[in-house]
C-alpha cells in the first residue's frame, strides 16, 4: 500500500523566504552595519591626537573610499562598510609612528575594544531584519 501525503502553503513559504532573503540586501544591510560601527567611530575619534583636531575629525563610518584608499583596497565581500579616519598621512604615522615619533595608536585599540559589540549588534539587527521580513510574509 503506497502513502500519499500532500504539503499545503508552499507557495506562502516560498513567498516568505523570498522576503527573508530581500531583507539581507545592500539598502538594509548599510543601515544596520554603519549603526554598529558607530560607537567604534567615537572610540577613533576619543583616541585621535589632538594637534588641529583634523584627525579626529576626518573619523568616518560610510562605504566610500578616498581614491587612495580605494586603489589600495582589496574587496573581500559585497556589502562592505569601513570605520576609520580619511585619506590623512598623520593617520598612518599616529597609527604606527616612524623615526621621528612613537606610535600612538587610536584606530587597533578603538577596533578592538568595540569589535565583539558590533559584530553582536549587526548580527542580532540582521536576525530582527530577517524575522520582520518573514513576519510581513
Amino acid at each position: 500500500m503506497k502513502m500519499k501525503m500532500r504539503i499545503e502553503g508552499t507557495d506562502e513559504i516560498k513567498s516568505n523566504l523570498r522576503k527573508m532573503g530581500a531583507a539581507l540586501r545592500r539598502d538594509t544591510l548599510v543601515p544596520i552595519i554603519t549603526q554598529n560601527l558607530q560607537p567604534m567611530a567615537e572610540d577613533m575619534r576619543a583616541r585621535a591626537a589632538r594637534g588641529t583636531g583634523e584627525l579626529a575629525g576626518s573619523v568616518t563610518v560610510g562605504t566610500q573610499l578616498s581614491p587612495a584608499q580605494a586603489a589600495a583596497n582589496v574587496p573581500i565581500a559585497e556589502i562592505e562598510v569601513y570605520a576609520g579616519p580619511g585619506p590623512l598621512p598623520q593617520a598612518i604615522q599616529e597609527e604606527r609612528g616612524n623615526f621621528r615619533q612613537r606610535p600612538r595608536p587610536f584606530i587597533r585599540p578603538a577596533f578592538d575594544s568595540n569589535v565583539d559589540t558590533a559584530m553582536r549588534g549587526i548580527a542580532e539587527d540582521g536576525i530582527d531584519a530577517v524575522l520582520e521580513a518573514g513576519r510581513k510574509g
